[in-house]
């Protein structure tokens, strides 16, 4: 409540707490993922002239119809339903007037305190308060640009492509700028008890299913995912389709990271315990001390409680408690890392409206075969890789000669060999094996991500 009365900025701070459970106690952290900041909207003739200043032309000019009264409203934004000269229906999404100077203000007023904290007791309390500012405002600026947002919800709609079960709603970008974002209206039901949604010819089944597929591609395959999958963020329409809307909030997982993520995932649901510490290890950084043993042990005692049904925790909240623990190791993982582990326990918490007693590990299984597919090597996943790491692919093709030379100067001059320990002499060395298949697998990856690339 006092987030809420202090206004967006620290609304926004609340929620990006609600992503880091390795900066505050996980109780906290779920607690503040409550909070959606219903507030009262802003004058609807304000809003108006927000548009025409916007867009630069009168809104008669601009609609046939735009209604005074918005249909729902947010921290930074509300959005309006208005009709274009064609007769198509649209969702008009203006932002806040002067949001932008007063989260500059609270962002610095924030700093101030932060580097407070920093003097005095970052050691305590686990993290480096201004670090954690610097992350808020990236996460809010990223926000306050509907531009962003709309570029994001062209790229996950291209990546639904033909499937009918996924609508995504079309931008139009000629009526969008920065502060104005213009999307067709979607009309259709929020997430209800299984028998509400039968009686409106929706099949919960198929429904729910359909929206597990789509994650698990935006999560595992896309690399670009919806990270606030609440209930005022999704609609089932006829046709057993799923609709989600409002794309402020947004991750990105690379190649590395959603194939880690995805081994963690299986092991989860088929309870491997101790690669599932060891797929987040390789996903992570680690702060001077850190201990990845202990994290890795700790994580297999929580994931074996769970699979024998001991803890109570759904398979989402195991995975918040999972990188909370990392905190007391010393393991630091990335931003976007947290978000998909936010709209993982976002999507578990909607999904029970539909279900109650259903939970993601449950919802999820019947789509494993795909995600196993997902991982195994294609083509697709190759040019992926290679678009996404082709840089340092060339990088390294470049550097292999001079480093080569170097590695072989350094092995006559016994340079190297005084900086390793002497082994006892059991057998002849083969210390070229390991050196010799490495050269070998990088030229066969090399030939198979440049033979991807032409096709």
């Amino acid at each position: 409540m006092l987030l809420e009365q202090l206004g967006p900025t620290f609304v926004k701070l609340g929620q990006m707490l609600a992503l880091r459970p390795d900066y505050l106690p996980l109780p906290y952290a779920h607690a503040l993922m409550r909070l959606h900041a219903h507030v009262q909207p802003f004058d609807g003739t304000v809003a108006e002239k927000i548009v025409e200043t916007e867009l630069g032309k009168p809104l008669s000019t601009l609609f046939a119809d735009f209604e005074h009264e918005p249909f729902a409203s947010a921290s930074l934004s509300q959005v309006h339903r208005a009709t274009l000269f064609d007769g198509r229906v649209v969702a008009v999404k203006v932002q806040r007037p002067e949001v932008a100077d007063l989260v500059a203000r609270d962002l610095a007023l924030l700093r101030w305190v932060a580097r407070k904290f920093d003097a005095h007791v970052s050691r305590s309390i686990g993290f480096v308060p201004t670090d954690a500012v610097d992350e808020l405002a990236t996460y809010t600026t990223r926000e306050l640009d509907f531009r962003r947002e709309a570029a994001v919800s062209e790229e996950i709609r291209r990546n639904a492509g033909s499937d009918h079960h996924v609508v995504v709603p079309a931008v139009h970008r000629t009526l969008s700028t920065a502060r104005v974002l213009v999307t067709d209206f979607i009309d259709g039901l929020e997430p209800a008890p299984e028998a509400d949604l039968a009686r409106a010819g929706i099949n919960p089944d198929e429904v729910l299913n359909a929206g597990a597929r789509w994650m698990i591609r935006q999560f595992f395959t896309d690399g670009v995912f919806h990270a606030d999958p609440h209930p005022g963020n999704i609609l089932f329409l006829p046709g057993d389709r799923l609709c989600l809307l409002d794309f402020g909030m947004f991750g990105r997982l690379d190649y590395r990271q959603r194939r880690r993520m995805g081994l963690m995932l299986l092991a989860l649901v088929s309870g491997d315990f101790n690669a599932v510490g060891t797929q987040l290890l390789r996903v992570c950084t680690l702060r001077p001390g850190a201990d990845p043993r202990g994290f890795r042990d700790g994580v297999a005692e929580i994931v074996e409680e769970w699979y024998r049904g001991d803890s109570g925790m759904t398979a989402a909240q195991l995975l918040l408690r999972d990188l909370a623990l990392g905190a007391s190791y010393g393991i630091v993982f990335p931003r976007d890392l947290m978000l998909l582990c936010r709209a993982m326990v976002t999507l578990e918490s909607t999904v029970r409206i539909v279900r109650p007693e259903l939970e993601l590990a449950a919802l999820l299984r019947p789509v494993l075969p795909e995600l196993r597919n997902a991982l195994l090597p294609s083509p697709s996943s190759v040019r992926s890789m290679w678009k996404e790491e082709r840089i340092d692919f060339l990088g390294l093709a470049l550097d292999l000669p001079d480093m080569l030379l170097e590695a072989a100067d350094k092995l006559g001059q016994g340079s190297l060999l005084d900086q390793v320990p002497a082994a006892p002499r059991r057998k002849p060395s083969r210390g070229w094996v390991p050196v010799a298949a490495g050269l070998v697998a990088g030229g066969v990856i090399t030939r198979t991500v440049l033979t991807a690339q032409k096709r």
